[in-house]
């Protein structure tokens, strides 16, 4: 008796379940989008007696979550410049998608100068492994990007004299705006 039950139950609930299972479900997560394509703009810290240090950026997104940045400025104290390219990857999150947070790992060169005994010496270039980590907000009507970064010094090569510049030193926590091309 429960056999003759059960087989047309099992029919039942493949009947109605079926269409139910091939419908299209909505997903938690909205299709990633690169807010826009390229950007130009600034970033400005404050580090050590040098006061207030700027530096352009280049940013392009290869990928919806991927971008290569192109650092170039002022490094640390006075007479020090750097030179970096880094890879972010730039998630976006479930509730919003123009506040973006990023990490990245970038490869660079470090120039420096030094003041010895009031003798300009000649500039020494060093090769530096730097990483990033921030927010950025991308406005929605005006083509302007803000940033909030730390990039730190994980490493420094043929650095001799990188003591001096002291790696934790050149560890900035930084402020960016952006112009933003659109696609």
């Amino acid at each position: 008796m429960k056999n003759k039950l059960l087989l047309p139950l099992l029919g039942a609930i493949a009947l109605f379940a079926t269409p139910a299972l091939a419908q299209d479900t909505p997903t938690s997560k909205p299709q990633a989008t690169a807010p826009y394509n390229t950007s130009i703009g600034f970033r400005a810290s404050v580090a050590g007696p040098s006061g207030l240090t700027p530096e352009i950026r280049i940013k392009h997104f290869i990928r919806p979550q991927s971008a290569l940045e192109l650092q170039v400025g002022q490094w640390n104290y006075q007479g020090a410049y750097q030179a970096s390219l880094h890879y972010l990857w730039q998630p976006q999150l479930l509730t919003s998608s123009r506040l973006r947070p990023y990490a990245g790992l970038g490869i660079g060169a470090v120039g420096s100068t030094k003041d010895r005994f009031g003798e300009r010496q000649v500039m020494e270039t060093h090769a530096v492994l730097l990483g990033s980590v921030g927010v950025e907000y991308a406005f929605r009507k005006l083509p302007l990007a803000v940033s909030l970064d730390y990039r730190y010094v994980v490493t420094g090569f043929n650095t001799h004299s990188f003591d001096a510049v002291n790696g934790s030193r050149a560890s900035t926590f930084g402020i960016g705006l952006k112009y933003t091309l659109r696609k």
